[in-house]
């Protein structure tokens, strides 16, 4: 469905005060979905990972939509449903695990958030996100080559990846950001944050809402100013807001020293007037329709944006080709460790474009060739 900026918007509204109504309890007999508006809000849901919060919005609110869409909706919840008992089971034995291991450990994201939606099985997610601490990383490897996971990452980064079909992800911190220039503010931040980080019960630590709240949106900064972030993000923002009451004193001298006073402010003033059903200003508007074409995990398209924002297309080809050591680094450790093989690793990278990765260099190529500077 194509659509000029004003029509995207107007439908992005309509289908947010669908959610404004369920997250507030609400029901308005004068809303409808046409077909049109059905299809969108299908489409949004998947771009966003809310169809099963789309769902639930529908049901309860009684608003009439087309069966066919529903059906998808609703098959989209109730697999949300099975995913969710499913990963719980084994986040259990994680959790005991760790326990019983005296290996200290830190949920985080999707694990905290979720527990403030109207029904848990409402937020979707990826993957489970745990700090742990990285003494024990061999026996958290142990523990999922027990149940059957496979390693996809193991020491290259800040974490850990672990994957299980159909859908089991997890990735494991040893530290909250990794070592690159565009975080490394919020990686000193937080460096040795789970040794100060309070014990909620055994070897399982929490961060204060204060500081959950201050490392949400150092998270949601990374990605915006990376590839972007999406309406689930607004949607969690809005719920943790509504239900705690924080110290904004603290939250906005910690945020001050990390550079993010005013983005704090610009997404949380959003995210209360969208699901509060205010009036926006043009600015919000705007910040508005940038996360609503983001996607939940944003887009190659934004990504390639803002990078060309500050490098020629010439400088971006050859940084992505011939990347900065600590990338090197990362991907390919063993390599590295040897310094004349370097240039087998440049090789690597160039072999993985081909013959893996062709589809997202295809797209990024593509958003190079597109691509023209904001003035």
């Amino acid at each position: 469905m194509r659509m000029n900026k004003e029509t995207f918007l107007s439908y992005i509204n309509k289908y947010i005060y669908l959610l404004h109504l369920y997250l507030n309890k609400k029901k308005d007999e004068s809303f409808l979905i046409d077909d049109k508006l059905a299809s969108f809000i299908l489409k949004m849901g998947e771009h966003h990972s809310l169809k099963a919060i789309t769902y639930k919005a529908i049901k309860e609110t009684g608003v009439s939509v087309d069966k066919e869409i529903y059906k998808q909706l609703e098959k989209a919840y109730l697999y949300n449903v099975r995913k969710t008992i499913l990963f719980d089971q084994d986040n259990a034995s994680l959790y005991k695990y760790m326990n019983d291991k005296h290996i200290s450990f830190l949920p985080l994201k999707g694990l905290v958030i979720r527990n403030y939606y109207p029904d848990k099985y409402d937020r979707e997610y990826a993957d489970f996100d745990i700090l742990f601490d990285d003494n024990y990383k061999n026996d958290i490897k142990a523990f999922f080559d027990s149940k059957g996971y496979e390693c996809k990452a193991f020491d290259n980064s800040n974490h850990d990846v672990y994957l299980k079909k159909p859908f089991y992800n997890y990735e494991m911190h040893r530290d909250l950001f990794a070592e690159r220039s565009d975080v490394l503010t919020f990686r000193n931040y937080y460096l040795g944050i789970l040794d100060k980080s309070p014990v909620k019960e055994g070897y399982e630590h929490y961060l204060s809402n204060e500081d959950f709240y201050i490392y949400f949106s150092c998270h949601c900064y990374k990605h915006y100013q990376n590839a972007g972030c999406g309406i689930r993000t607004l949607i969690d923002y809005y719920l943790f807001l509504k239900n705690n009451k924080l110290d904004f004193d603290y939250i906005n001298n910690e945020l001050d020293k990390l550079g993010l006073l005013e983005f704090s402010k610009e997404i949380d003033n959003l995210s209360i007037k969208l699901f509060d059903n205010e009036e926006l200003t043009d600015k919000e508007k705007d910040i508005l329709l940038y996360i609503a074409s983001s996607g939940t995990y944003g887009t190659i398209s934004h990504s390639v944006s803002h990078s060309l924002q500050k490098q020629s297309k010439f400088s971006y080809i050859l940084s992505r080709t011939f990347p900065p050591m600590k990338v090197l680094k990362n991907r390919y450790p063993r390599l590295y460790k040897t310094k004349i093989l370097i240039p087998l690793a440049w090789f690597l990278r160039i072999c993985d474009a081909v013959f893996v990765d062709h589809k997202r260099i295809n797209a990024e190529v593509n958003a190079v060739r597109k691509h023209k500077k904001d003035k």
